[in-house]
């Protein structure tokens, strides 16, 4: 994996692995870290399995992708693996080609939706990955098609597996007769949830979900934001909940462990990147029962079933987010309709058991063990 960081593919990764050793505790695994130490190493290291801290920043610094290459040939080759995964895109460009060249069969590239890697060096480097690979994994059929457009890679090369959420770990914790957190003097106030960095390469728009709280004030709907994330745009964010008249509303939580609770203590989740691959956020939120309100553009899209168990409204669109917020603002009986269905579809298809039957089908069946 490329970077240690806590977002969706790291989650994903770890989710992945926790229900493999739970199901087929006879299959073994190596994790290595291209990036160094962060917040999914800790999580590794908590399911006790081997990890493998890299640091090829300087390596990349200076452009020496052979001696990359040779260190993950040699890792790789000391591991006996059967299957490798590359999970990011430093991963399956330098990972897989290494894995090849070492006679690995089963060669797994997941693409999370690095859309931000998308210059012409990085497409050509993509489009040449891809014969390494015996498949690519995408999140979602939206993110299909973007990987065949921008990339070039082959139809026949690519997987829908929808993300997965492990209803035995995340939620596991928050109990309904515990008291919820208030993140507001009001107790009448609905309150929104938004989780995503705060960064300005990875921008997740929180300025979108901002305007939506303003313009619903605007109609008297008492509604509040809570935001879990952190980064450099935090400060221009906050310049603009002032700029809006709505520094009361919004609150920033900043990097949270607890995000289980903290959604667990809002009436409904909301989302503004105008493109996301999957968006695993959501199906966690969904999860714990709450309505989602997402954009109509990628692939979070494909958990919503619009005015069912979530709204979609037009992309960047921040009056159209305020009225699907409205709408469920007045309605609490319609919150927690929409929320009980979003729960009963995570739990029935997006959920990480039939996740992980599907996937070691693909790989085979490891009677003997396997790694």
């Amino acid at each position: 994996m490329d970077e240690s960081a806590l977002g969706g593919a790291g989650t994903h990764l770890v989710t992945m692995i926790r229900e493999t050793k739970r199901s087929h505790p006879q299959i073994r695994h190596k994790v290595i870290i291209l990036f160094g130490e962060g917040p999914v190493a800790k999580l590794v290291r908590t399911l006790d399995v081997p990890l493998d801290l890299l640091d090829i920043r300087e390596l990349v610094q200076k452009k020496s992708i052979l001696k990359i290459f040779f260190l993950l040939y040699r890792k790789i080759r000391d591991s006996g693996a059967d299957v490798v995964e590359a999970h990011l895109t430093w991963s399956r460009l330098l990972a897989l080609p290494a894995a090849f060249f070492v006679g690995v069969k089963t060669r797994i590239g997941y693409e999370q939706g690095d859309i931000y890697f998308n210059s012409l060096k990085w497409r050509i480097a993509n489009f040449v990955a891809q014969w390494f690979a015996s498949a690519i994994i995408v999140c979602s059929h939206e993110l299909k098609k973007w990987v065949i457009s921008t990339h070039g890679v082959l139809p026949g090369k690519l997987l829908v597996y929808h993300n997965c959420v492990d209803s035995r770990s995340f939620g596991a914790t928050v109990d309904i007769r515990t008291e919820k957190m208030r993140f507001f003097d009001s107790a009448e106030r609905v309150v929104v949830c938004a989780v995503g960095t705060l960064g300005h390469g990875v921008n997740k728009r929180m300025d979108v979900c901002i305007r939506a709280v303003a313009e619903a004030k605007k109609t008297g709907i008492d509604a509040g934001l809570v935001v879990c994330g952190y980064g450099p745009q935090q400060k221009d964010l906050e310049r603009l909940c002032r700029d809006e008249g709505v520094e009361d509303r919004v609150r920033f939580l900043g990097m949270r462990l607890d995000v289980d609770m903290v959604m667990a203590s809002c009436d409904l989740f909301c989302h503004a990147a105008p493109f996301e691959p999957f968006g695993i956020v959501c199906a966690e939120a969904m999860l714990l029962g709450l309505p989602a309100v997402v954009p109509s553009t990628g692939g979070m899209r494909e958990m919503i079933d619009d005015g069912v168990d979530g709204f979609l409204y037009p992309s960047l669109d921040h009056a159209a987010l305020a009225g699907k917020m409205e709408i469920l603002c007045l309605d609490p009986g319609l919150r927690k309709r929409m929320g009980s269905k979003a729960r009963e579809k995570i739990l029935r298809d997006f959920e990480v058991r039939p996740y992980m039957r599907r996937l070691l089908a693909r790989y085979g069946v490891f009677h003997d063990g396997g790694k």
